[in-house]
């Protein structure tokens, strides 16, 4: 669906383009977990891409719970060579025989309502999704496993002004069930590191900022996308607060040149910031700029009890992507071109 579209195939292209050193992903064998969400589709996407246009000859491996949203999701690269798709639940030994090369570990939710409903389940692909995952590259000869993590395992910082560098950590209420996701990344995170000292399997991590893009969950319902589905509708963006939490946003595009990046070329044990350092703006002002993208207006109103229970207590999430920087890489996205891409693309499903 979405590869027949231009604004999408132009964002594939570009995407391929920012990856440094991307000529290294030629003939190898990539599991990507997570596959039907924001990030982990569009780096299939991206791999598809490779392989039909730039002859890449990646073996391309997916794995995903849902058969019928990874048939609806990429049914037109169903049957295609060199893809893959493994059906089972991240959390349960991997079922594959043979080697891989590189193992992308992006599955899990990442939005509200999840952090509110299902709490242990947001957990679960963090914790015993990651250790299945390393259990098995440690039996193979891998080249790297990435464990997708996020910015929000810097926590609370007092009085934060500066952007957040890796080795920044902030307060986290471990007593709080809001902190299920957060915690969760952390852990996996030393999880990663643990496996790498004890058994010797080569890790990486990246943290994204606050990534946007077109190809949204039904169920997710970050505030980006309530913005999203609000104005394809016509309607107006409602604010369920006055906005001011500042953020690091960061176009999907970009993004997953960024993971591949910090795939290819980030050291060993090491965390990246996958951000764009021109996308920083309040919640306020990134539904302004989609408002007035898509010629509606903004309005504030009083959320419910429920809603106030998915707020996160971080006021300030803006991160510094200078590690990630001084492997090449470099965003291609500013937050203009950014939402007119995302809306482009959304409007054409």
């Amino acid at each position: 669906m979405y590869l027949m579209q231009e604004a999408y195939r132009q964002d594939l292209e570009n995407a391929w383009r920012g990856i440094v050193n991307r000529e290294r992903l030629s003939s190898k064998k990539v599991l990507i977990t997570g596959a039907t969400g924001l990030i982990g589709s569009f780096m299939t996407d991206l791999l598809l891409y490779a392989n039909r246009i730039q002859g890449m000859e990646i073996d391309i491996y997916i794995l995903a719970r849902d058969e019928k949203r990874v048939t609806k999701r990429f049914a037109s690269s169903l049957g295609v060579e060199k893809f893959h798709c493994i059906f089972q639940d991240v959390t349960k030994a991997l079922n594959l025989k043979g080697s891989l090369d590189y193992i992308i570990h992006a599955a899990g939710d990442g939005f509200p309502s999840a952090f509110r409903t299902a709490p242990v389940e947001t957990m679960t692909p963090a914790l015993l999704g990651t250790y299945q995952l390393l259990q098995y590259a440690r039996k193979v000869e891998l080249e790297k496993f990435l464990y997708i993590s996020s910015g929000e395992v810097y926590g609370k910082l007092p009085a934060a002004k500066q952007a957040f560098e890796e080795k920044d950590c902030g307060y986290l209420d471990s007593m709080a069930v809001r902190s299920c996701y957060p915690m969760a990344k952390r852990c996996a995170e030393t999880l990663c590191v643990s496996f790498s000292e004890q058994y010797h399997v080569p890790v990486v991590i990246a943290r994204p900022s606050h990534v946007y893009g077109a190809c949204t969950s039904i169920h997710d319902n970050r505030a980006t996308v309530q913005f999203l589905n609000a104005v394809l509708e016509g309607k107006n963006v409602i604010l369920n607060s006055h906005g001011r939490q500042m953020r690091s946003y960061t176009y999907v595009a970009d993004c997953v040149s960024g993971v591949f990046t910090i795939l290819l070329n980030g050291a060993d044990r090491e965390a990246y910031n996958v951000a764009n350092r021109i996308s920083r703006l309040t919640i306020a002002e990134f539904a302004r700029i989609l408002a007035e993208t898509a010629q509606t207006r903004c309005e504030i109103r009083i959320p419910s009890e429920e809603e106030k229970r998915e707020y996160t207590p971080i006021e300030y999430a803006v991160l510094d992507s200078s590690k990630l920087e001084k492997l090449g890489w470099r965003g291609q996205y500013p937050i203009y071109k950014g939402i007119r891409q995302m809306l482009e693309i959304k409007k054409a499903e």
